[in-house]
Formats: C-alpha cells, structure tokens, sequence
C-alpha cells in the first residue's frame, strides 16, 4: 500500500502507510470498531487517488463491503465481516498447567497469560480459534494471527488433542466411484481437472483446464495474474461448471497441487 498524495485525518490508513503494511495485515483486533475503520478509510483514500493498493487488497475493497455497515433487524452491524455465532454453544477448552509441562514451549515465561482454544464454524469449514487475556481479568480477545508462531503452533497442537477435527470431505459419486467435489488435481487432458455438482441437475460433471502443452504456470508472477485476470475477463467468470472459473482461480489451491503456497486473487 504506496501512498501518492499527503492524508489529513485518517489515523489508522496512516498508521498502516508508515509502516508498510498492507490491509491484509491489519494491525487492530479483529471485528474492532478500529479494525473495521482501517477498512472505511481505504476505501475512501482509494476512491479519492490517495493511495495505490495491491492486487489482493484492491479485489477486498470491489469484491466486498468490508468497513461499511448496513441494518439488520434494528440493529447495526458491520458488512462482509464473519463473526463466531454465540448462540451455538462451539466447543472451547481451556489450557491448563498440565498442557503446560507436556509442552515444549515455555509457557512458564507467560505468567501472565491464559489461553482458550475454540472450534468455530461448521462442517469441512470448521477451524480453531485462540483466544488470550491477561492476568485472569478482561475479556477474551481473539489473537487473530498475531501471535508469534511458536506459541500459536503449540497451542494448535493443544488444540488438536484435546479438540479435534475430523477431515470431511464433500463427495459425490462420478461414473460409479466417489470423487471429491471442488478439489482441483493435476492430469487429465489438460493440465489439470476437477469434479464438480452441476447446481441446475445434481449431476457431477468432471472439468478439464489449463493448456494441453507444455507451456509453465506463471502463477508466482504478480503481473503475469493480473494480464492472465484481464484477459480472460476473470472478474466476469462465476460459473463452476466451467473451465474458465477453474483456470482463473487455481491459485486458490496452488499449494495443495504442488506449489509452495495458495495465492489469493485471480490467476
């Protein structure tokens, strides 16, 4: 996130434009009046011309209405931003000293500090989520990718004990035999394909995308995307059942195919 002209009255953007940080990484707690601000203010500095913004932060802002607020049964409540449903009672546990000593980490240096771990969301998009406070008072606050990694990697590791998940897969059955939906793999006649529910008929169609020659995927090329995007008119392409979709979004799924990390945004 580059900035072109000066800002007056924009504290949070200018916060972020000091430190080289982009909207992605978004330094206020999660779901804060703070966190949604940062967005509202972008929002309004790019309309104006008052920054440049990256690919990824550019497709938040016109793919959503993250930092607005709309009205919902009298109430307001902010746009495009997902919340844990506190009406379901979502598994939680609490660490305890004993996860503590069957630790690497040296939790002993955090004297302060608790720890809750929560399964949120439902079914294959079920995740965990950790949440902190200090010293026993205030309130539980989400960490929100924020906390350093050796911790967060030992505490997923709690999580994983004591709360675990259950892979799910959302299967169909293909010419006789069950085939996981939506997951792209390599092969094929092309370079790669999927299987897919067709949402008019229930049937599972298998689509094949990607060139047929030897020509190598760009994909880590920031500018190669964003012509591979516009040429392809990828903005226009929501059609699943079509390798068009597929071929404009793979990076999504770029690790699972080989690659060493998914990368957001169109191809």
């Amino acid at each position: 996130m580059l900035k072109i002209k000066d800002i007056v009255g924009l504290p949070s953007l200018e916060y972020h434009l000091e430190n080289g940080l982009t909207l992605s990484e978004n330094v206020y707690r999660y779901s804060s009046e703070s966190f949604i601000q940062l967005f509202a203010e972008a929002r309004d500095a790019w309309r104006d011309g008052l920054i440049i913004l990256n690919e990824e932060d550019i497709q938040l802002l016109e793919d959503t209405d993250i930092g607005m607020y709309g009205v919902y049964e009298g109430n307001k409540v902010p746009l495009d931003l997902p919340m844990l449903n506190e009406a379901k009672s979502a598994p939680e546990y609490i660490v305890t000293k004993d996860d503590h000593r069957k630790s690497k980490f040296p939790f002993d240096k955090l004297k302060n500090s608790e720890f809750k771990i929560r399964i949120a969301g439902e079914g294959k998009y079920r995740d965990y989520m950790i949440f902190w406070k200090e010293g026993g008072k205030g309130e539980w606050e989400w960490e929100a990718g924020n906390m350093k990694r050796q911790l967060r990697s030992a505490l997923m590791a709690i999580a994983k004990r004591k709360l675990p998940i259950k892979e799910e897969l959302d299967e169909a059955e293909y010419k006789g035999r069950e085939v996981p939906l939506n997951k792209p793999k390599r092969g094929g006649p092309k370079k790669f394909f999927v299987y897919v529910k067709n949402p008019k008929t229930g049937n599972v169609k298998k689509v094949n995308f990607g060139d047929s020659g030897n020509l190598s995927v760009k994909i880590k090329e920031p500018g190669a995307r964003a012509s591979f995007a516009a040429r392809h008119k990828c903005a226009q392409k929501k059609d699943k059942t079509k390798s068009g979709y597929w071929s404009c979004n793979i990076g999504r799924y770029w690790k699972s195919l080989g690659g060493s990390k998914n990368f957001s945004g169109y191809w």
